[in-house]
Order: structure tokens, then C-alpha cells, then sequence
């Protein structure tokens, strides 16, 4: 997008390239079609990425020197790694290991160049100690990547969102931390909601939402059971040449492959600079092709740009496609110029939206298509004024739609707040094109909640009213707040007569208040000591009901729908 590069660009300015030229991307997540391939890339800030380690691992070699042994293994080693760092003559001459690392002149050139070696760097032998030992002890993966104090981000909290949602099932990750699992073990109140696969053997346990393929490695299971898994996290160029070769490999390797050759590959802080990456793509395009070009691209990598080894990746997968004449169209067509943290709330939020345009449009009721389509043009106005919010703090903008879409979603279906243990609940739990097979969809009232929402859009679009979302630190806020022309309200949505009992029972509905509470279903004829009141005006503040499934059999048009709702609402 023009004037944005992708570090600095906006949610809002993401959501507009999947809403435009990558329609066909964000259409295809929505239907759980693509694989994501996630790398440090999504971790940075929360782990060290590899110039940190590349400096911990020299300082860890200098600090054992022995300045009276000549002979000294640590020395020698250390000497190795700055032979690979190819330092100059001045250089050489400016190192100094009386002083530590950080504080060497020419350290964070001496970073850099190793960085760009790391895997031969990590594969230097210490004389006597196990072959990764510079891994294991230098790099301190237990501390390092297996740190339990150590919290999601805005990447791992909206790739389990994602997986909640059924619309991230298979996610391959060289990443040794457990993030991941930690965000999903948050969202969903440690219930287990992914299989973690880890060795080959993983792959017999049972289905759950979401695969999650760590095939460089654990270091949390590694911490914990340093025999098992310590073998398998793989950092060094020896393990790297080997990895696909190795018969304890084998079943790992080709599912990996099936992956690559049944799903359209979405990249995301992963360089793809590994040969044994760069080989699982190779031997996936031998065995099945993408086409390019397509009905949608079948390689995309989060980037400023695509990078030199991911562009060997994609002349290794498209091969005789990828000519002189199409090989900028092809870098142009994989390219979201977004890197992860944006795209990934982004694509959080158009997921969720993406579900509840696709709700209203199955209500029931007699709007015809183009009704139905500017109906959803309200909810897609509700998300965009929410991205408007998101740049701020994304971490905390995030962590608000996680509390307020949980919150919401449970006072619809169960009329309570929806305490823990759970953090999230899922619009759905399947993908997009599986939402008319929903067996409870008639009766879950989703359906006419969405209808309310692409309203309750249109209007704030309109300049009717206007919405702010309930504070969720403070209980019985309801759903939001809705500021009319006669003033502020408290807005509920929910299902039927009996989660309206359940509003009152559990304090989110006080007799009296200034509320207003949108059914999903017909208002059943008033209880004894029920607070409610007629429907539609009243000619004074106070509770006001309306019910969608009312309005939607009563009215034709979407302009009716709104004036009926409007009436309703505005006392």
C-alpha cells in the first residue's frame, strides 16, 4: 500500500489489502485452506532472535577461556566461530578477550556475519563435550525458549484465536518456544484444543482443532524431559543436511510434504533459509504442483519484500512458471507487504466479521441480496471503527476483543457474563464454509444477532447513534453502550426469553435501568414481576425489548428493518 511499508502499516490499512488484492488470500483462510508456516519472526520481542544469541554463545566461549592454558578448548573454539565471522586484519587485531563480548568494537558486525552463519556456527565442536553443547549450554535454551514467565504476544494469542475459530488447523513452526501452546492454553482455560506434534509419535494422538508441527523442536518438552527431546531441537548445519534422512524423521517429513501439497502455504517470520525447508517445498512440488498462476496464490510470505531465499523457494515450487517475463508478477502475487503482528490481527478481525456477514446473510426473513448486502456493510463498518482503535496497543487491543467477543458471545447464548474458566469463545468453531451446516445454528441465535449488528453498523455509519464497547473490568456492563439522541443506554443482545431470565437472575438486567435488549428470537408474553416493557416506544427512559425475529417477519426492506429498530430503540 502506498506510503506503508510493512512495519509501519495500520490495521486498518491491512484490512483494506485482504478487503482488495488480497481477497482471495484472507477468502481462503476463512475456509481454513491455508497452512500456516510461522518462524521467530512471530516471537521477537518475547525470545531472543538469533544476533542475542549469536552474542550470548561468544560471551558464554570467552568468559570459560583459560588465559593459563595454552591450550585452552574454549579458546579454540572461540577462535573457530570469529574464523567464520572472516574478521579483517584490524578486526583481529581489535578483539580483546580481556573485556566482554558486547563491549568489543566490532561486535555487532561480528553479530551480523554470524548471524547470517548460524546453523555452522552452532555445529562448532567444544574438544569433549556433547556435539551441542555451544546449543544446549551456550544458547541456554531452557532459560532462553523454555522460560515459563515468559507471556504470548499479539502473534501467538491471534494464531490461537485463529485455531479456536477452525480456520488455522494446521500450523508448522520452526520456533522452539511454546507460545503457542501458552495462548491457547489461556484462550481456552487450559482445556486441550491442539495436538502438539513434537516426534513422529505425535502424530497418533487424537484430533483436535488444530496441529500444531513443531518440526525443529521443543525446548519446553526439551526442559522437561531433556532424554527424549533434547536430540530433537535442530540449530546446527550437520542436523539441518540430515534432518529428512533420518528413518525417526520419516513420518514427520511426509506429512509436512502432504501439507505443502494440499494446502497453500502462508509464511510468517520465517526466511525459509534452511536446506531442509528449502527441500520439503522441493520434494512437495515434485510430488503434487501448485499451478501459477492459480485461483488463489499457493505461496504468500509476510515481508517488506520477498526475500532471496524465499524467491529460491518459489523457483525451486514453480520451476518452468517462473520465467523472466513472469517473475515479477509471481513475487507481486505472494508478497503481503505486512509483517506479522498487523497481519495477524488483521486477518483475526476479518475472520471474525467474515463469520458474522456470513450469519446475516443466512438469517431468516424476505430481504433480498442487495438488502442483505448492504446489511453487511454495517457489520463490515462496525470492524472497521474497531481496527480505527487497534494501533494504539495492539497487545491490549487484542486482549479488549478477546474479553468483550467473550463476553459478548456468552450473554447472547447463555445470558451470563461467561466467567473463566475460558477466556475466548469462538463465533463458530469450524471455518467459513461450514457455517450453514451447523446443526445449532436455528436455535443459537447467531443468525439474528447478526442481523442487530449490521443494523446497529448501519446507524453508526449513519450518524443515528453511536456505539462504545462495555468496560469489561466492571461486571453487568452488558454488551455496550449505545448513545441515542435521548441519551446513553446499556445494549444487551440476546438470544431468547430464557437468557433475558438468566440477565436478570445473574445482575446484567436491573428493573428499571436504562437498557436496551435486542432478542435473537420472539419475546415471549411477560413473567410476574418481569421488568419488561412493550415492545417498541415507551415515551420514557427505561428498559426497552426488540426482537429481530419479530422485525425480520414483519418487514420486507432494509430500510423498514432499520426505521422499526430505530423506533424500538430511541424513546
Amino acid at each position: 500500500m502506498t506510503g506503508s511499508d510493512a512495519a509501519s502499516i495500520s490495521i486498518g490499512q491491512t484490512l483494506a489489502l485482504l478487503d482488495g488484492p488480497l481477497a482471495a488470500v484472507v477468502a481462503g483462510v476463512c475456509e481454513d485452506r491455508y497452512a500456516f508456516w510461522l518462524g521467530s519472526g512471530i516471537s521477537f520481542g518475547r525470545v531472543e532472535g538469533l544476533p542475542r544469541v549469536v552474542s550470548r554463545v561468544l560471551e558464554f566461549l570467552r568468559r570459560q577461556i583459560d588465559p593459563a592454558a595454552a591450550d585452552c578448548k574454549f579458546k579454540a573454539t572461540l577462535t573457530r566461530a570469529l574464523g567464520l565471522a572472516t574478521l579483517s586484519a584490524e578486526e583481529r587485531a581489535r578483539v580483546d578477550l580481556s573485556r566482554p563480548f558486547p563491549e568489543w568494537p566490532d561486535a555487532s558486525v561480528i553479530c551480523s556475519r554470524l548471524t547470517n552463519n548460524y546453523a555452522r556456527f552452532l555445529d562448532l565442536a567444544v574438544e569433549g563435550e556433547e556435539a551441542d553443547y555451544l546449543l544446549w549450554n551456550g544458547v541456554d535454551v531452557r532459560t532462553t525458549f523454555a522460560n515459563p514467565a515468559t507471556q504470548p504476544d499479539v502473534e501467538h494469542l491471534c494464531v490461537a484465536i485463529l485455531m479456536l475459530e477452525g480456520v488455522a488447523s494446521d500450523v508448522a513452526t520452526a520456533n522452539w518456544d511454546g507460545l503457542i501452546e501458552r495462548a491457547v492454553d489461556e484462550l481456552n482455560g487450559g482445556q486441550p484444543a491442539i495436538t502438539v506434534c513434537v516426534r513422529q509419535e505425535d502424530f497418533r494422538q487424537p484430533t483436535r482443532r488444530a496441529s500444531l508441527y513443531k518440526f525443529h523442536g521443543c525446548a519446553v518438552r526439551a526442559a522437561a524431559d531433556e532424554t527424549v527431546y533434547r536430540a530433537l531441537l535442530i540449530a546446527r548445519q550437520s542436523q539441518i543436511n540430515g534432518w529428512a534422512a533420518q528413518p525417526e524423521r520419516a513420518v514427520f517429513v511426509n506429512r509436512l510434504i502432504d501439507l505443502i501439497a494440499s494446502k497453500p502455504t502462508l509464511m510468517m517470520g520465517l526466511s525459509a533459509q534452511d536446506a531442509n525447508i528449502q527441500a520439503l517445498f522441493a520434494k512437495a512440488e515434485a510430488m503434487m504442483a501448485w499451478p501459477w498462476p492459480g485461483d488463489r496464490p499457493s505461496y504468500v510470505f509476510s515481508e517488506d519484500q520477498v526475500g532471496i531465499d524465499q524467491e529460491g523457494l518459489l523457483r525451486n515450487v514453480y520451476r518452468s512458471a517462473f520465467t523472466a517475463a513472469s517473475r515479477q508478477k509471481i513475487l507481486q502475487s505472494s508478497l503481503v507487504r505486512a509483517y506479522a503482528k498487523p497481519l495477524l490481527v488483521a486477518l483475526t478481525l476479518h475472520v471474525l466479521f467474515s463469520k458474522i456477514r456470513r450469519l446475516a446473510e443466512l438469517a431468516p426473513g424476505s430481504l433480498n441480496a442487495a438488502d442483505r448486502l448492504s446489511l453487511q456493510g454495517g457489520i463490515t463498518a462496525i470492524r472497521d471503527a474497531i481496527a480505527a482503535t487497534a494501533d494504539a496497543d495492539r497487545l491490549a487491543f487484542v486482549r479488549l476483543v478477546v474479553a468483550c467477543g467473550h463476553r459478548s458471545i456468552c450473554l447472547l447464548r447463555d445470558g451470563r457474563d461467561g466467567n473463566p474458566p475460558r477466556a475466548y469463545m469462538p463465533v463458530t468453531t469450524g471455518p467459513l464454509h461450514q457455517l450453514a451446516d451447523e446443526p445449532g445454528l436455528p436455535a443459537s441465535g447467531l443468525r439474528e444477532a447478526s442481523v442487530a449488528l449490521g443494523l446497529l453498523g448501519i446507524g453508526v455509519r449513519d450518524g443515528l447513534w453511536t456505539l462504545t464497547p462495555s468496560d469489561v473490568a466492571t461486571p453487568n456492563s452488558g454488551t455496550a453502550q449505545i448513545k441515542t439522541s435521548t441519551g446513553v443506554a446499556k445494549l444487551l443482545l440476546t438470544a431468547n426469553s430464557q437468557t433475558a431470565l438468566h440477565l436478570q437472575q445473574d445482575g446484567n438486567l436491573a428493573s428499571h435501568e436504562d437498557a436496551i435488549v435486542i432478542y435473537s428470537a420472539e419475546i415471549s408474553p411477560a413473567m410476574t414481576r418481569s421488568p419488561r416493557g412493550a415492545l417498541g416506544r415507551t415515551g420514557k427512559l427505561g428498559l426497552r425489548e426488540v426482537s429481530i425475529t419479530r422485525l425480520l417477519n414483519e418487514t420486507s426492506t432494509l430500510s423498514e428493518l432499520l426505521q422499526r429498530l430505530r423506533e424500538a430503540i430511541v424513546a
